[in-house]
């Protein structure tokens, strides 16, 4: 493709990361290329920093307005055809642009293209965690109702789509991303490929580092997309699920900063909205990754299950203690569920001996739970042995090719 892409860097203090954002920008692989810095009055040596690339980039100082804003001024200022966003703590692997723009050549029926990212730590050293979810693109949008799990720089749309759908909102002061995909997501086709092609910085003291705030603007971006805040019954399935998660993401949030007491009000809250997320395995491994910061999450060599499990537990006890709260009805069923995740997950480390000590416990909480065929299957993992399952497989698939 010959089409030009815009990629937009808004700048506020970060000249210490900015330098590299710039250099990933400009080293892309595929040609056509407009880097555009927008400084929102940064009082450190980002001008500097910039002056360093001549006309190789457009640099554009505003008065302090804030993120949404100066990507706002941005995309105003854009000649591309298509728009990359850019946060200046973070880094473009050199074919992100290559990659999506062939992925839209060859789905010309698509307005944007997604990919993958991994986290870096501030001194861009790679850290385990991994993000990429491709949903198909009818599901796009009901997926990113329950939680963004893109970044910033995740999607490359066609100019038009900003033009169309609106500037970001300058009103928020987080989740404005969020609120935009969600824009996008119900009116184009956007297609994801599975390529990692992003480095997101965990940096010290961000926005998202602060629980409140990502909370107060989750609400305000669910708000304008499906309505208020659900009280008492009859209230729509749909806002009731997406508020539930997004107070079940913040109280994981909480959990990764120590403060017990805001992981008990979001996790309650969650579990009144509704009920079904505390049925789920997906929660209960969320939980069990306990204090694992962001960057480190599901890394098997940094998993503390024990100590945990312990403080899952013990939120799970004080939950389902109220009376009030229709899940404590179903309090055998929870604790099955969450004792069956942490088998799960000491499965996937290797301890096979206390994987089988919580499959006991599912089997004592909920009996017929050992009859389903997913219980079965890890039972028998558990006690033959990760390793022996491997050698038995092997055995079997040698077995199978010699017939």
């Amino acid at each position: 493709m010959s089409a030009v892409v815009s990629v937009i860097i808004p700048n506020y203090n970060h000249a210490s990361y900015l330098d590299e954002a710039i250099r990933s920008a400009l080293a892309q692989t595929y040609p056509h290329v407009e880097v555009i810095v927008v400084d929102d009055g940064s009082t450190d040596d980002s001008r500097t920093v910039a002056a360093r690339y001549g006309d190789d980039i457009t640099y554009i100082w505003q008065e302090n307005q804030g993120l949404s804003a100066a990507r706002n001024t941005g995309i105003r200022a854009a000649s591309g055809a298509y728009i990359a966003l850019l946060d200046a703590d973070d880094l473009l692997e050199p074919g992100y642009l290559a990659a999506l723009m062939a992925t839209l050549e060859e789905h010309p029926e698509a307005s944007g293209a997604y990919c993958g990212y991994r986290f870096v730590d501030q001194h861009n050293c790679l850290l385990p965690q991994v993000e990429n979810r491709t949903p198909p693109p009818e599901q796009l949008s009901a997926l990113l109702l329950k939680g963004n799990f893109w970044v910033p720089e995740s999607p490359v749309v066609q100019r038009r789509c900003y033009e169309e759908a609106g500037p970001f909102d300058t009103s928020l002061r987080a989740c404005e991303d969020w609120d935009m995909w969600l824009r996008f997501s119900r009116r184009w086709t956007l297609v994801g490929i599975p390529d990692i092609l992003i480095r997101y910085r965990v940096v010290v003291g961000s926005m998202s580092s602060d629980p409140a705030r990502m909370l107060a603007n989750r609400l305000v971006v669910l708000n304008k997309h499906v309505g208020p805040e659900p009280h008492g019954l009859g209230a729509d399935p749909e806002a009731s699920e997406a508020y539930a998660r997004a107070y079940l993401r913040t109280a994981i949030e909480y959990l990764q900063t120590g403060d017990h007491g805001n992981v008990q009000r979001c996790l309650r809250r969650a579990a009144e909205l509704h009920e079904p997320l505390m049925h789920e395995l997906a929660t209960f491994y969320e939980l069990s990754l306990g204090a694992q910061p962001r960057g480190y999450r599901g890394n098997p060599q940094e998993l503390r299950l024990v100590e945990s499990s312990a403080i899952m537990f013990a939120l799970l006890d004080h939950l389902l203690r109220d009376p009030q709260l229709p899940a404590a009805a179903r309090r055998s069923q929870i604790y099955a569920t969450a004792h069956l995740a942490l088998a799960h997950l000491h499965y996937q480390v290797g301890d096979s001996p206390s994987a089988r000590r919580h499959l006991v416990q599912v089997s004592k909480h909920v009996p017929s739970m050992a009859l389903r065929p997913a219980y079965m299957r890890l039972a028998v993992r558990a006690v033959v042995g990760a390793g022996n399952v491997r050698y038995l497989k092997e055995k079997l698939g040698r077995g199978q090719g010699s017939g």
